[in-house]
């Protein structure tokens, strides 16, 4: 789509067929060129709409309206036909990522994959590891059936997208999206198109209430026929019955703010530091008398209504109709030009692969005559070195030696069989030849990609057991020493304190290890990790001894914590590393950690003397207790610096960094496992 001028983006609904035009303009702005907006003659979903006529009639009308010839096309297809799943991969490189995808995707999707068309998006924050990747999909049939509509029409899209994406990447590229969390509300005659929003991610939801909710209240209330309930709607902020039918439409206000706090309630517990600041609301609906209100009071949140595209030039349109009465509902219309324009964030396309290529193939066919003529020439030049090898080989006589081939001359003498004119030996040289170059080709590539099948089964095989992970963190905060007594039991700040000033220990005596962070990776070998790219450290390490390029592949854990017991390094030693390997070596986990290493303990208070570097406990890839390592470094805090928790002075805390690695396989207890020592 690179070097596309005009790009139209069509939303055909059950209401209205929308449309924008856009082109590429200056400061990195686009130039709206059109609008339409063409409403069917009856909403599609009324008992009895015809629905092919009704939409055959509105794309007729776009088209004698408009001049498409020379601009490429993105269509939306509805949210509610749409499946989004979003989930979380491992720390990966960026070459493993499709095979991961593809492994989660015929997990996610339920239905055979042959019957969907799919593509997804990954997203990742700035400094975090985490990939998220969304997965779009939708079936087959339902996405020809909506495409067909266009192709009786004569108009070939070039991509396929999503209503809900659509809307993002709109608002996204217009700068409505906060810096947080922002809920973008996409209100259609059928349903409603939550997405919640942060500019690198989102989260959609498809909620089942829409403008014909409203109008079937007004037809319940008032004993309407559906036609005159839907022109009351539309009037009746200005009309005289408008407390009426504000009363009348109040519980589908209350079913719509309800399903949407219940959406934002679940995202909210998948995501806990989520932030919600604004409401965008789209769609016609919008226009409702009191439902802005309604949502801001019940939501407890501001809720915008957009006016205008704010990163647009919109001066060819400022006065067309469609744009002054109808911009609402332009929205999706405006995202879809905008991937067109190669200017989104989300560039998944569900276009079924058979209908782009059926649309390169004709825009390719007036170049085939050339390169018809081109493939002639090639072949030309193959047998005339074909025939000339063969006249090489037959000056030879008997004594000739086999002939080296190259793979496109084994092919050929395979397939075609040596010049008859050869002398026999000849012949049989020239088939011995191609043999030998077949059969050295056939090693090449049965060679290729071993080691990376290899890591990418082992990252499918821990994204299918994502458990483990939890295991492996349940197995360090059992690890961690706890005070004895009432502070060992206390949960709560207030509990902590209490049993402070009831007599605990005091705070160097304690028993305690607090953990700031836990970092997880994956490592294809833990044996080949670069340790010296991944920590600042004054010299380079290599606590890990064993045989380079041996396949070990594992988890990485780098642990951050803190204790007050005066017993610093040695105490952490004792009573956190020791019951790390402890309880890491059980057996039939699916893991056990092989090496701990404890890395220089630091008082946080910088006139301390610094700590000693104490080596963790050797595994199945070396190391040994007693072994020296640089530290890593501390972070200074002023003298004053207070316990968040328990407000007592931190100055002679000390402060640690443990590494851990977990091999992914059962704890080897036949083999009597790996000693203290390394063995």
């Amino acid at each position: 789509m690179a070097g596309v001028q005009t790009v139209w983006g069509i939303d055909l609904g059950r209401c209205a067929l929308k449309a924008v035009k856009l082109r590429a303009g200056a400061d990195d702005k686009v130039d709206v060129l059109a609008v339409d907006f063409i409403e069917h003659g009856k909403i599609l979903s009324q008992p009895d709409a015809n629905r092919p006529e009704l939409i055959s009639s509105s794309l007729e009308k776009f088209l004698s309206r408009n001049d498409i010839s020379k601009d490429q096309v993105v269509v939306a297809v509805p949210g509610q036909h749409t499946l989004s799943r979003f989930t979380k991969l491992p720390p990966v490189a960026p070459k493993r990522i499709p095979d991961i995808v593809r492994y989660e995707a015929d997990q996610q999707i339920p239905f055979d994959m042959d019957e969907v068309i799919w593509d997804y998006q990954t997203f990742q924050q700035k400094d975090q590891p985490d990939i998220e990747v969304g997965i779009f999909a939708m079936k087959r049939e339902l996405i020809r059936e909506h495409l067909l509509h266009f192709e009786q029409a004569a108009i070939e899209p070039i991509a396929v997208q999503s209503s809900p994406l659509a809307v993002y990447n709109a608002c996204r590229f217009d700068g409505r999206l906060c810096d947080e969390t922002t809920i973008l509300l996409d209100i259609g005659a059928e349903n409603t198109d939550l997405i919640i929003a942060t500019p690198k991610s989102l989260w959609t939801r498809t909620v089942p209430i829409g403008g014909n909710n409203f109008t079937e209240a007004l037809v319940k209330s008032f004993k309407l026929s559906f036609a005159k309930a839907e022109g009351l709607k539309r009037t009746g902020a200005t009309s005289k019955y408008a407390r009426q039918v504000f009363q009348a439409m109040r519980p589908v206000f209350a079913d719509l703010v309800q399903e949407l706090q219940r959406s934002i309630g679940f995202y909210s517990s998948t995501h806990r530091d989520a932030s919600v600041e604004k409401v965008v609301a789209m769609g016609n609906a919008c226009l409702l008398s009191g439902l802005q209100k309604y949502l801001q009071q019940n939501l407890g949140l501001p809720v915008e209504r957009p006016n205008s595209f704010q990163n647009a030039n919109t001066a060819p349109v400022a006065e067309a109709e469609a744009f002054r009465e109808q911009f609402l509902s332009l929205m999706p219309a405006y995202g879809l030009a905008l991937q067109g324009l190669d200017l989104v964030e989300i560039t998944s396309n569900l276009l079924p692969t058979e209908i782009a290529k059926q649309a390169v193939w004709r825009k390719k066919r007036p170049a085939f005559a050339a390169a018809a003529a081109c493939i002639g020439l090639a072949g030309g030049l193959v047998w005339f070195r074909q025939a000339s090898d063969m006249r090489a080989l037959a000056a030879g006589g008997d004594g000739a030696q086999a002939t080296t081939m190259n793979y496109a001359q084994a092919a050929s003498t395979i397939d075609n069989g040596p010049s008859p004119a050869l002398p026999e030996r000849a012949r049989a040289q020239a088939i011995l030849a191609a043999a030998n170059a077949m059969k050295k080709e056939l090693q090449n590539l049965s060679g290729r990609g071993a080691t990376e099948r290899a890591e990418t089964e082992q990252l499918i095989r821990i994204q299918h057991n994502k458990a483990l992970a939890l295991n492996i963190l349940a197995v360090v905060q059992e690890s961690v020493p706890r005070p004895d007594g009432p502070l060992g039991e206390a949960t709560t700040p207030e509990a902590i304190v209490q049993a402070i000033t009831a007599g605990a220990p005091s705070r160097a005596s304690r028993k305690q290890v607090t953990i700031d962070s836990v970092d997880m990776h994956f490592e294809p070998s833990l044996l080949d990790y670069d340790w010296t790219s991944r920590v600042e450290v004054p010299e380079p390490i290599n606590p890990f001894t064993g045989e380079s390029g041996a396949a070990l592949p594992g988890m990485l854990l780098k642990i951050k914590c803190r204790s007050p017991n005066r017993g610093g390094v040695e105490f952490v030693r004792d009573e956190f590393i020791t019951a790390l390997r402890s309880n890491g070596r059980r057996p039939n986990t699916g893991f056990y950690f092989d090496h701990v290493i404890l890395f220089d303990g630091q008082k946080l208070n910088t006139s301390a003397s610094p700590g000693i570097g104490h080596g963790g406990f050797g595994g199945r890839f070396g190391g040994k207790r007693g072994t020296t390592a640089p530290g890593v470094g501390a972070t200074a805090v002023a003298p004053e610096a207070l316990d968040v928790v328990t407000h007592e002075p931190t100055v002679d805390d000390w402060q640690f960094e443990v590494w851990v690695g977990v091999i992914l396989e059962d704890f080897p207890e036949a083999e009597g496992g790996a000693s203290e020592d390394g063995g």
